[in-house]
């Protein structure tokens, strides 16, 4: 952890007087640790929105957060997935709650102007598939909580406040995004109150601008505590400063910043992410592809969660971020059914085309022959290998290569060739092909 020092005088006096008029509606260094109910305790208590309203009036979602009770979980019927809900007001729980829109095609909860934020949780809640926009009111311009709060498979994006888009003092996203959003002060996206913590497990913190992407807001207390955990915190900020200074950190597993300003570690590298930007990838909410050449692809390390954002498996080695990467190039190999030999070194020449899925990839392709050559009783076996390097493209293309035999000389017969991709970068599914050919003479000329 860093050591840490006073932060007066740090920001111009207008932002200072702001923090201060912020503080007194905002309690939250002080506020008492509120419990997390079970998932058992959970269980059982549905609330069923069923009306796209974003008014108070029966089957909507205002209706099901005012009856809601600290068991209460507040679902929406299936006609509703996809739906975009338009909030008059912002959504004040004075319970704690559970809001799960369906896991295909998830929810979107705008707030209107005169919504300021979407959500205000008393005594915080969890929060699943959902896509959270359009808050103006600051701190916390989607979400401003007083008690911990969990995101799950869900996305923050699109809120413009004077401060972040979150902010609380008991903070935990998993295979979550928060991307797209503005705000000064403390944070762009993510602002944690003194001595609070904040939790990102397969998550992406990325493209927030103004402030830092994560942040502290000040007020008498230590600084909070960030654990990364296999998380991506990228291009954020006026200047791309991901993290405030003062936080103190905990890195797990392995995590990706664009700069240096998320401190120092084994589990922290510092390297372009190669985000795509946030859109449409499937699933429940948008979230934040990357280029295939990503350092983030299967670079997790001790990987807890088995899914990605938009409940895609994730592999044995899952990618940092909450987005695991399935593009994978596929490449098809052919061999021609003909072979030439009759070189003065006894080589055979091997050819056949090569198509990819996506221009561009470079590998080898390798090229195994064997003949088996019998004269009188006795048999021999003639092998060698050889190979030659491509540029992938997305029509078949040919190749050939020269395969020189270890011993002995490729005659004119029936062979057997086996071809393969070698050395392929890592999202190159590798492929390989097997067919019996016939070597023959070129023809004279």
């Amino acid at each position: 952890m860093r050591s840490y020092a006073t932060r007066a005088g740090r920001w111009p006096l207008a932002l200072t007087l702001i923090a201060v008029a912020a503080c007194a509606d905002d309690q939250l260094s002080t506020a008492p640790r509120v419990t997390r109910p079970t998932r058992q305790a959970l269980d059982g208590n549905v609330i069923l929105v069923t009306s796209p309203s974003g008014a108070s009036v029966p089957g909507s979602l205002p209706w099901a957060v005012n009856l809601a009770t600290g068991t209460s979980v507040i679902q929406f019927d299936p006609s509703l997935a996809g739906t975009t809900i338009s909030l008059d007001a912002t959504l004040e729980a004075f319970a704690y709650i559970t809001v799960e829109g369906p896991a295909g095609e998830g929810i979107t909860i705008l707030a209107k102007p005169t919504a300021g934020r979407a959500f205000r949780l008393r005594q915080g809640g969890v929060l699943r598939n959902l896509t959270i926009s359009g808050g103006t009111t600051s701190p916390g311009s989607a979400i401003w909580t007083q008690g911990p709060v969990l995101l799950e498979h869900t996305t923050v994006s699109n809120n413009h406040g004077d401060a972040a888009a979150i902010h609380g003092h008991d903070i935990t996203l998993v295979n979550s995004t928060v991307s797209g959003n503005s705000g000064g002060g403390p944070a762009s996206g993510i602002s944690v109150a003194s001595s609070g913590t904040l939790v990102l497990n397969n998550s992406t913190v990325a493209d927030n601008d103004w402030g830092p992407g994560i942040g502290w807001q000040t007020s008498p207390g230590s600084p909070p505590l960030v654990t990364l955990r296999n998380s991506i915190v990228a291009n954020n900020g006026s200047g791309s400063r991901n993290c405030d200074e003062w936080l103190q950190f905990d890195y797990q597993g392995m995590n990706i910043s664009s700069d240096a300003t998320c401190g120092a570690s084994a589990a922290l590298l510092i390297a372009d992410p190669m985000l795509t930007g946030l859109a449409d990838n499937g699933g429940p909410t948008p979230t934040e592809g990357f280029a295939p050449q990503s350092p983030a692809l299967n670079a997790g390390v001790n990987c807890s969660v088995s899914d990605d954002q938009r409940y895609v498996a994730r592999g044995t080695n899952c990618d940092i971020g909450a987005f695991e990467f399935t593009d994978f190039t596929a490449v098809t190999l052919t061999i021609d059914a003909s072979a030439f030999t009759g070189a003065a070194n006894g080589a055979a020449t091997v050819t056949g085309t090569v198509r990819c899925s996506r221009a561009g990839d470079q590998f080898d392709v390798g090229v195994a022959l064997q003949q088996t050559q019998k004269v009188g009783k006795i048999t021999t076996l003639v092998q060698g290998t050889g190979g030659t390097g491509i540029t992938c493209t997305t029509s078949a293309q040919p190749w050939s290569a020269v395969v020189t035999p270890v011993t002995g000389a490729f005659i004119a017969g029936t062979a057997s060739a086996a071809s393969s991709t070698n050395n392929v970068p890592v999202w190159v599914t590798p492929s390989s092909v097997s067919k019996a050919v016939k070597l023959v003479r070129p023809p004279r000329r």
